[in-house]
């Protein structure tokens, strides 16, 4: 079968082959830490009061945001796979423990409906066969039809708290196995993309209160810098 490259369409054995691949940025935890909470250029920007750490892929800069949009947009699942493939690989190289279970950012029936596909959970479950970690798809709704990536920075804060809810059982087993072996049950909140951090830090807000004893991860494939980040001028 032959194949071309997402990015630059000549024939490729991969779904992005290597030359466009080394034109990416990805984080480096030798550069960056493993978890960029505590790395001033991204954790300076997103709003992580009720989550541990945050784990991401790269920027959310062409040429990876083009695959994202290919991702969500255009139903080129092939480009979701291969952003997810390059997690697998950072996260086997990662000194932060695994999580428990994962938890896809949930979207609306509306847009679920128009997509065929919810985008965190085909990360989650790609992330979940290669890491042999359990995903939980139905932990949460989302109310409302509303994209976030349409709103602006306040917008998008103020829409998160009221979008989402936590079903009726959530992680309630799991909680409760590891409450019974006396162990703190670790969880990663999965998205596609990382911009305020709003939406998963109402969603870690919303674990936390159902779950004190709990330790939230954020995994993401892409971070949204702001326009005068450090970041987009020392690619």
């Amino acid at each position: 079968m032959n194949l071309s490259c997402l990015l630059c369409y000549q024939a490729s054995p991969t779904p992005v082959c290597q030359w466009c691949e080394e034109d990416l940025f990805f984080f480096n935890s030798t550069l960056h830490g493993d978890n960029l909470l505590r790395y001033g250029p991204v954790g300076g920007h997103v709003k992580h009061s009720h989550y541990s750490s945050l784990s991401i892929l790269g920027l959310h800069t062409w040429p990876m945001s083009s695959l994202v949009h290919q991702f969500k947009f255009t139903h080129t699942v092939a480009a979701g796979k291969a952003l997810s493939n390059w997690f697998v690989h950072k996260k086997r190289h990662c000194s932060l423990p695994l999580p428990h279970i994962l938890l896809p950012v949930p979207i609306s029936v509306w847009r679920l409906a128009k997509r065929h596909y919810n985008q965190a959970q085909v990360i989650a479950h790609v992330l979940s066969s290669a890491l042999h970690i359990p995903v939980a798809p139905n932990w949460a709704q989302r109310r409302g039809w509303q994209a976030q990536h349409m709103l602006s920075k306040a917008a998008r804060q103020a829409n998160a708290k009221h979008a989402f809810r936590l079903t009726k059982t959530g992680i309630d087993h799991d909680y409760s196995q590891a409450q019974k072996k006396q162990e703190q049950l670790r969880v990663a909140i999965v998205d596609d993309v990382i911009t305020t951090g709003g939406t998963v830090n109402v969603l870690s807000k919303m674990l936390r209160a159902r779950y004190p004893d709990i330790d939230i991860q954020v995994w993401a494939m892409t971070f949204t810098p702001p326009p005068k980040s450090t970041l987009l001028t020392n690619q």
